[in-house]
C-alpha cells in the first residue's frame, strides 16, 4: 500500500468520524429529546437555592468544589504518609515512589530558587500546586458542571421545558442548537407554583394523551383549512401556535410554552427550567482565586520578614534614604521606588488571581461551547487540551509564589546597607 492509498484511507476515516459526530449531535440526541442545551454562563458561584435573599449566606457549587478539593489534598497527604509508614519505609511502594518523585521535583525547584530557605516555602508551594491540581482536574470529571439541581429560571435567564425521567427531572430539548426561551417574572412565579405543588397541578397521563390526540387532530384540520384558504406560512404558524397554547392551557395552569402533541404525550412540563450543577470548577470563581492570591502574597511578606527582619520594610518606606537625603539627594529616589513596590505587591494579588481565573473560566466555556456545538467525540480532544492547561496553570501559580517569596527573602538593598554602614566610619588617610 503506497502513501497515496494510506492517505485516502485516513481521509475516509476522518470524514466518517465527522459524519458520525454531526449525526449524533443533530439527529440522535434531538430524537431522544436530550439535545445539548445552550450553556448558561455564570461568573459567580451558583447557589443551589436561588430563591434565598442575595444578602443571606447562600452555599454555592464552587464552594462545594473547594471543600472537596481541600479534602482531596488531605486524603492525598494521609495516604502518602500511610503508604510510606511515616516516611520510614526503606523500600518504597509504587504510590510512595510517585509521591517522592513529585515532592522531590518541587523541592529541588524550590531549592534552586530559594536556596537554603527552600524548606520555608516548600510546604506552601507544594500545597498550592496539589490543591489547584485537584480543583482544576475536578471540572474534567463526568457530571461536573452538567448534573445538578433543577429549578425554575429566574427573570432574565433562558430555559427549557422539563420531563420526569424515573425519579428525577431532566431538561426536555428536542431541537439542536436551541437557545431556549427567556423567562419573565410571571414565568418564574408560574413555574414555582407548579414545581412546589406538582402533585396538585400535574395532569394524569390519560389527560395528557387525550389532549395530545385532540391537538393532533385539530392541528391537522386547521392546517388544511388555512392552506385551502390561501393563508401564508407565517399566518399558519401563528394560528397553530395559538391552538397549541389553548390545548396546553387546558391541562396546565399558566404555561410558559405551547406544547406540541408529541410533547404533551411524552409528559413535558411547559415551564422554564434551568439546572444548577452540583459541582463547578472552583477556580472558575473569582472568590477562590482572590483568596488564594491573598494567602500567597501575605505569606510572601511573612517570608521576607523572617529572612530580613524589620529591615524588610525598608523596600516600601526607605527611612535610610530619607536620613541620607542631605548627603545623597539622588538617594531620595528610593522613597519613590518604595511606593512603586507597594503598588507592585498589590499588583501581585490581581495578577495571580485574574490569571488563574481567566484561564480556568475560559477553559470551562470552551468545553461547554464545544459540547453544545458538537455533542459527541470532538469535545474529547478539548478535554485533553484542558488537562494540559489546568496542570500548567496550577504549576504557574505555585512557581510565581515561589519566585516572589525568593525575591522577598533575598532583599534588594544589601549593597546600599553595606555602603551606609561604612559611610559613617571615619576614613583613614595614608600619606606616602
Amino acid at each position: 500500500m503506497n502513501a497515496t492509498q494510506r492517505g485516502g484511507i485516513g481521509c475516509v476515516i476522518v470524514i466518517l468520524f465527522l459524519v458520525a459526530c454531526v449525526a449524533i449531535t443533530f439527529g440522535v440526541l434531538p430524537a431522544l429529546n436530550t439535545a445539548v442545551a445552550i450553556p448558561v454562563i455564570m461568573v459567580p458561584g451558583e447557589p443551589y437555592d436561588p430563591s434565598l435573599p442575595v444578602d443571606s449566606f447562600r452555599w454555592t457549587n464552587t464552594l462545594t468544589a473547594m471543600v472537596l478539593g481541600s479534602l482531596a489534598v488531605l486524603a492525598f497527604a494521609f495516604f502518602a504518609w500511610r503508604s510510606s509508614n511515616g516516611w520510614k519505609r526503606e523500600v518504597p511502594s509504587r504510590f510512595q515512589s510517585w509521591v517522592e518523585m513529585l515532592g522531590g521535583f518541587i523541592y529541588d525547584f524550590s531549592k534552586g530558587m530559594a536556596g537554603a530557605r527552600a524548606r520555608w516555602v516548600f510546604p506552601l508551594v507544594a500545597t498550592i500546586f496539589v490543591f489547584l491540581l485537584a480543583i482544576n482536574w475536578m471540572k474534567l470529571l463526568p457530571g461536573v458542571e452538567s448534573v445538578g439541581v433543577m429549578h425554575c429560571a429566574e427573570e432574565g435567564f433562558s430555559g427549557y421545558p422539563a420531563v420526569r425521567a424515573g425519579g428525577a427531572f431532566q431538561l426536555y430539548v428536542d431541537q439542536p442548537l436551541y437557545a431556549g426561551q427567556g423567562a419573565t417574572e410571571a414565568d418564574y412565579e408560574a413555574c414555582n407554583e407548579f414545581f412546589h405543588h406538582g402533585d396538585v397541578h400535574a395532569p394524569e397521563q390519560t389527560e395528557l394523551v387525550a389532549a395530545a390526540d385532540l391537538l393532533f387532530d385539530e392541528e391537522a384540520a386547521l392546517r388544511t383549512e388555512l392552506t385551502e384558504a390561501g393563508a401564508d406560512a407565517a399566518t399558519i404558524d401563528a394560528e397553530v401556535q395559538a391552538l397549541r397554547l389553548e390545548v396546553t392551557e387546558s391541562v396546565y395552569h399558566h404555561p410558559s410554552f405551547a406544547l406540541t402533541a408529541d410533547q404533551l404525550r411524552e409528559g413535558a412540563y411547559p415551564y422554564i427550567f434551568i439546572v444548577t450543577p452540583f459541582l463547578r470548577g472552583g477556580s472558575t470563581d473569582l472568590n477562590l482565586t482572590i483568596g488564594l492570591a491573598l494567602i500567597s502574597v501575605i505569606s510572601i511578606q511573612v517570608f521576607g520578614v523572617l529572612a530580613q527582619g524589620p529591615n524588610y520594610f525598608q523596600k516600601f518606606i526607605n527611612l535610610r534614604a530619607l536620613g541620607n537625603a542631605g548627603k545623597n539627594p539622588i538617594g531620595a529616589i528610593d522613597v519613590v521606588v518604595g511606593l512603586i513596590e507597594i503598588i507592585s505587591e498589590l499588583g501581585k494579588i490581581i495578577s495571580l488571581a485574574f490569571r488563574l481565573f481567566g484561564n480556568m473560566f475560559a477553559g470551562g466555556i470552551l468545553l461547554i461551547v464545544m459540547s453544545f456545538l458538537v455533542a459527541a467525540i470532538v469535545p474529547m480532544v478539548f478535554y485533553g487540551l484542558e488537562l494540559i492547561i489546568t496542570t500548567i496553570q496550577a504549576l504557574v501559580f505555585a512557581v510565581l509564589t515561589l519566585v516572589f517569596a525568593a525575591q522577598a527573602m533575598e532583599g534588594h538593598h544589601g549593597d546600599e546597607e553595606h555602603h551606609d554602614e561604612h559611610s559613617d566610619q571615619p576614613v583613614e588617610r595614608t600619606h606616602i
